[in-house]
Parts: C-alpha cells; structure tokens; sequence
C-alpha cells in the first residue's frame, strides 16, 4: 500500500488547482468532525453511502489503508484511497482481497460487462476446483497484457481510419483486414502469453 500511496501522492502533487480541490472536497465529506483523521465509522458510513464497491466497506480494507496502525486515515491515507477509486484498482472477485500487484482479468466479461472480472495471481493458480466463474481461465490475462493488447487496437483503428479503402469489387463480407504483426491461430505472440482469439486487438476486423 507503501507504494500506491507515492503514485497517488505524485499525481495530487503533478495535478491542477481543480483536480487538488476535488480531492480536498472527497476528503473534507469523508472526515465529518474535521479532526483531520477519517475513523472507520466515518470510512464505512461515507463509503456505503457513495455505493462504492461493498468489499472496499470493510475493516479489512480500511486497515490495508491504514499504513501507520493509527487506527484512522490521514490525509495521505485518503489520498491513496482517492486514488484507488479513481483508477479502478480491483478487488479479487475470488478471494476479495484488495490487488495492490499485477492481476488476471477476463476477457470476455471485459468486453460486455459493465465491471470487469479480476482475480489476484492466488487465486489464478490456485486449485482448479476453487475456481467459479462462468468463463474459463484460457479467456484471463494479466492487466499488463490487456493494457498492449488495448493500445494495439487503439493503433488498429487509427491505420484503418487512415489507411482502408473499400473495394468496388469486394462484398462488404469479404472486406477483412489483418494485419502481419498479428500471429496466426497456431502460432504465440509471446513467450508467456499465447494468441488469444478472444483478446481485443488479437482478432481479424471485420467490415460488416
């Protein structure tokens, strides 16, 4: 928590005299008698209030927060929940325990959910018959992962907006673009993680 603490420190410090602001309002809401420290029972009442993910209304969660065992959450310690919020750090959807490292998301609920289904590293490898989501772990890949897969669609798109012309004499189901950089169903783009037809910007793009 050490270090998610530095990174929102570095953003609230890098940001603009309106992001600051917004940042001191969800803390002053937060800290109702203004003593300058958030109690859990301010933490947990703010937090179901604002229908945030109910696994963050924990006291689990808030000691995680809770670095220096003060027993309530200072300005740096809000500041790293801030910054959990805004970023959308996951809970494991297995274990519910807050992802502070990498972690394994699936694919298909990331494209037609409206939250993700993420899994710390535990629970990826953990025994198969603890395992109860709907889709099967070949459809999961780590955040680092779906982060180059995403900017490679992003690029995909900007080429085709660029660069695609339709054929007068092409059906629009045959109109389908793929580019060489992309690997062939036998084959692996990466040593550790394998093609992946599922994954956005691993598939061919289809015209129709």
């Amino acid at each position: 928590m050490e270090d998610l603490n530095e990174v929102a420190l570095a953003y609230y410090e890098s940001g603009t005299d309106e992001e600051r602001r917004l940042f001191d309002q969800f803390f002053e809401s937060m800290d109702e008698d203004g003593n300058g420290r958030v109690s859990y029972r301010e933490f947990s009442e703010f937090m179901s209030l604002e229908a945030y993910d109910r696994n963050m209304c924990t006291r689990d969660f808030f000691n995680d927060l809770d670095v220096d065992g003060s027993r309530g959450l200072d300005f740096n310690e809000v500041l790293t929940l801030y910054y959990i919020i805004k970023s959308g750090r996951p809970i494991c959807r297995q274990c519910k325990i807050f992802i502070t490292n990498e972690y394994f998301t699936c694919t298909r609920c990331f494209k037609t959910r409206s939250f993700p289904y993420n899994i710390c590293l535990e629970c990826f490898r953990g025994e198969e018959g603890h395992f109860n989501h709907t889709h099967s772990l070949e459809q999961f890949v780590d955040n680092f992962a779906l982060l180059e897969c995403l900017r490679k669609e992003a690029l995909e798109e900007d080429r085709e907006d660029e660069y695609y012309e339709p054929s007068p004499s092409r059906s629009r189901s045959q109109r389908i673009v793929h580019y060489s950089r992309y690997p062939s169903e036998n084959s692996s783009h990466h040593a550790i993680v394998p093609y992946n037809p599922n994954i956005p910007a691993e598939r061919r793009v289809s015209f129709e």
